[in-house]
């Protein structure tokens, strides 16, 4: 990270904390919803796609079964709140780097980001199912950015809701917007088995592996091993 970088994601990772505990005081205390969508309209199935098809063939084959469900579970988060925001995804290409999101953190590379591997496979999917080069650039491009601190949806939504998905299901953040049925039925079907303890360790060997990279940042900075050790989703 160059020195403006860090200066931005300083500044983007003040009170980052405090936005997990507001937004956890809301989920303990029920708080209601700003729309009224129901889990039936919010919960979206895997594309049938040959793209989702390959992605999911990637995912499983390089994954755990916890990591992999968290992809799915990104996957259903990041698509209802896009939907809540009204904001369109393209759903195939969202679906699909959902799921191979952090393939990266359990094949971690010394001193080079987990996300550019986890976009590498992304593009072994992508070209598999004859997937248009800007499309899988701009699948790429969203994972790659969806740990960045203050990502911005305009700045590529499906990065934004990569983060914001994956966020909910790890540490509740905007949960609370999303129908208790919605989140029971992700758990359900993706079950969560030994997420937290797994992520949680990867994450600590990817800020040793890649030191001053963006984890090591967010982990000094954000507290990102403490948010996700006081703020499991249940």
């Amino acid at each position: 990270m160059t020195g403006r970088e860090r200066a931005a994601s300083l500044s983007a990772l003040s009170g980052t904390f405090g936005h997990f505990v507001v937004d956890r005081l809301r989920l303990a205390f029920g708080a209601s919803p700003r729309h009224s969508l129901s889990a039936d309209e919010l919960w979206s199935a895997a594309p049938d796609s040959r793209l989702s098809a390959e992605a999911t063939e990637e995912a499983t084959t390089l994954q755990s079964t916890a990591m992999l469900n968290h992809g799915y579970r990104t996957w259903v988060f990041g698509a209802a709140l896009a939907r809540i925001d009204g904001v369109g995804l393209d759903l195939e290409l969202f679906h699909a780097g959902a799921l191979v999101h952090d393939v990266g953190l359990e094949h971690r590379e010394e001193g080079r980001c987990f996300t550019y591997r986890s976009a590498e496979a992304a593009k072994a999917a992508a070209d598999r199912a004859q997937t248009e080069a800007d499309r899988t650039l701009a699948m790429m491009d969203g994972i790659t950015m969806h740990i960045s601190p203050k990502l911005e949806c305009e700045e590529s939504a499906l990065g934004y809701y990569l983060q914001v998905g994956a966020m909910a299901d790890l540490a509740g953040l905007r949960a609370w917007e999303l129908p208790a049925d919605l989140r029971a039925r992700a758990a359900r079907t993706y079950p969560r088995e030994d997420a937290h303890e797994i992520i949680s360790s990867c994450w600590r060997a990817e800020v040793a592996a890649v030191p001053g990279g963006r984890a090591h940042f967010a982990e000094k900075y954000g507290m990102f091993s403490k948010i996700l050790r006081f703020f499991p989703v249940e």
